[in-house]
């Protein structure tokens, strides 16, 4: 025995040193079986519009899966080999890894494909609860690629360990091996380079490929004086905006086919910025609550946005505020501004925060030179100034031809009520300073300040109507009153304060009103949104024929289609209105999903796969595939 034991530990070691060169040709048999998987991730994404955004992509595609699949050789087989050494054991296990692996990258293509973001923990989780259900993604190819997978796996096995029982040594595999942690290298090299430059064909290719993390050094070339952080930062926003944009618009899908109507009534869109939809009570609103019980009014109406600019990117355009940087780089109006222009209407915007923001010079008004650009200075008279500069211009409205007027007061949102207005919600907090005013023991007040302000707004809308029965133009006058967003005031107790903040519904329910001649008054209880203003206009007014689907994400107010669902929000944001839920997740893939009525987060619960995949479609309609 005392001489059989060396011989046994020297062919054990042999056995280990085998297994361990085999392990090396497996994972470079596997990693050429992961890039022509991961070739579906270039696919999927445009194609670099420079011959050095390309070489990069060839580049950082060949270098980041051999690490990936260096990686993982050096966290699974090679450890295996000293635990496992009988070779055929070893080999099927081996298999069973490389199967793994490889599916899971394989099902991360088709996730990336339809998303645009790569499996995490929370994605992970939902897939495995879809698996479970009826799902809307199409799992039957796994049960065809994974056999196939199998038994390529147990080809390559067979083959790579006859290979190096052969012993011959191979210059190649070296060469080869060199080559691939050349590219490694140089990729992050190169990143290195474009992203102290912004040389945004290398940097959007980021996120192009899961596990990856190009390496940057900002602070040492700052350090040294090669790199200038703050115009870095300036450059980096502007660049932002321009990855955003590169994929070119499909508006409408196709061309209005339009019957032009004889008769065409004028159309006044009020909108008062801030005006929570639950201040549609008599006590707070006495006017406006009476108009809507004479009238069309939408009881589930939620805004297009927590915000002014993304909320009214909806309103005009119907589409999802996630549009909106496209539509600004290519300079494209609303077709209901265009299709208003085109049937001569006279156009007039007044507005309390000023016409120069770009929502209005860059998007809705692009192009309409009657459109005073000047930049407003917010005032506790602001709101009665724009009223006066409407009502200047509407007095000189003197010919037959129809009108389509956007007024926008700013109260509610401003909170600068006159000084020497007395509302009828007291103790109020007269020092409208939010650091004063977020605090206990000014709750209420605070609450009153807001109610006396938009008691003051419900008098101009009141101010607003007399004019236009004074001027007989009630009876040619289509007029829709709605809010921008709302204003919270901490009731989601997340320490929320105005708007911006988060998308319960404090921030999201606004009133929709609609007073349009001919129609007896009628309360709708369905849900609507932002987006359907836009095709009830064009539909109803200016005569379009168009499917509403094919120009807006909205359906006409008056139609038989319902919602099931509703995305708001932004770029940053998407956010999906559900019977009893609120569904937000981001470009990365991470989801949170909180109560509709009192916004409370649901840890156990998950997206609708059904309804997540319709949303991706929605956010990619109108873009031109790539």
């Amino acid at each position: 025995m005392a001489i059989l034991r060396p011989q046994s530990e020297a062919f054990q070691r042999d056995q280990i040193s085998r297994l361990i060169s085999w392990g090396h040709w497996f994972t470079f048999f596997n990693i050429l079986l992961a890039l022509a998987i991961s070739s579906r991730y270039i696919l999927a994404n445009p194609w670099p519009e420079t011959q050095l955004g390309v070489a990069y992509l060839i580049l950082s595609w060949l270098g980041h899966f051999s690490f990936v699949g260096f990686i993982a050789y050096l966290l699974t087989l090679f450890p295996l080999s000293f635990l496992i050494t009988n070779q055929r054991m070893m080999r099927n296990c081996s298999v069973v890894i490389a199967v793994l692996v490889l599916s899971v990258l394989l099902l991360d293509t088709q996730i990336y494909h339809v998303f645009k973001f790569h499996i995490n923990p929370t994605v992970w989780d939902l897939l495995l609860k879809e698996a479970q259900s009826k799902s809307e993604l199409n799992w039957n190819f796994l049960f065809v690629v994974i056999p196939i997978l199998f038994v390529l796996e147990l080809v390559i096995s067979n083959y790579t360990w006859k290979m190096q029982l052969r012993r011959r040594k191979r210059a190649w595999g070296k060469w080869i091996s060199g080559v691939l942690v050349s590219c490694f290298l140089l990729t992050h090299l190169t990143y290195i380079i474009a992203d102290a430059k912004l040389y945004e064909p290398i940097i959007s290719q980021r996120s192009n490929f899961p596990l990856s993390y190009p390496m940057t050094a900002r602070s040492f070339l700052s350090k040294h004086g090669w790199l200038d952080l703050e115009q870095y930062r300036s450059k980096a926003a502007q660049v932002a905006e321009l990855e955003h944009t590169k994929q070119r618009l499909k508006y409408p899908l196709q061309p209005l086919l339009v019957t032009e109507p004889d008769a065409k009534l004028n159309i006044l869109l009020v909108v008062v910025s801030g005006l929570r939809g639950d201040m549609l009570q008599p006590a707070v609103m006495p006017f406006l609550s009476d108009f809507a019980g004479k009238n069309q009014n939408f009881t589930q109406h939620i805004a297009g946005d927590n915000a002014h600019p993304g909320s009214l990117f909806s309103l005009f355009y119907g589409l999802p505020e996630a549009y909106r940087s496209n539509f600004d780089a290519e300079g494209v109006a609303p077709l209901l501004i265009d299709e208003l222009q085109r049937q001569d209407y006279v156009l007039s915007a007044f507005s309390s925060y000023g016409l120069n923001q770009d929502i209005y010079r860059k998007g809705i008004f692009h192009g309409v030179r009657q459109i005073s650009r000047r930049k407003n200075e917010l005032s506790p008279h602001s709101d009665q100034q724009t009223l006066t500069s409407w009502q200047n211009w509407l007095m000189r409205q003197t010919s037959d031809r129809p009108w389509f007027s956007y007024l926008n007061i700013t109260m509610p949102s401003t909170l600068a009520v006159p000084t020497d207005y007395q509302g009828p919600f007291q103790p109020e907090l007269v020092d409208s300073n939010p650091f004063a005013a977020f605090t206990p023991e000014n709750h209420d007040r605070f609450i009153n300040r807001y109610k006396n302000a938009v008691y003051y707004s419900d008098e101009q809308l009141r101010q607003i109507m007399s004019v236009l029965q004074e001027r007989q133009l009630s009876e040619k006058t289509i007029v829709i009153i709605t809010s921008d967003r709302g204003l919270e005031f901490n009731e989601t107790n997340t320490n929320s304060w105005g708007s911006g903040s988060n998308y319960s519904t404090y921030q999201m329910y606004v009133p929709f009103i609609i007073s349009w001649p001919g129609k007896m008054a009628q309360r709708w209880d369905k849900l609507s949104t932002h987006y359907d203003l836009p095709p009830t206009l064009l539909h109803d007014v200016l005569g379009v024929d168009n499917e509403d689907k094919s120009y807006s994400s909205g359906n006409n107010l008056f139609g038989s289609q319902l919602h099931d669902w509703l995305l708001v929000g932004n770029r940053q944001h998407y956010v999906i209105y559900e019977p009893g839920t609120i569904t937000e997740f981001n470009r990365q893939g991470d989801f949170s999903i909180y109560t509709r009525k009192n916004y409370q987060l649901l840890d156990d619960s998950r997206p609708n796969m059904a309804v997540l995949l319709q949303v991706m479609n929605e956010l990619t309609r109108f873009k031109d595939e790539p």
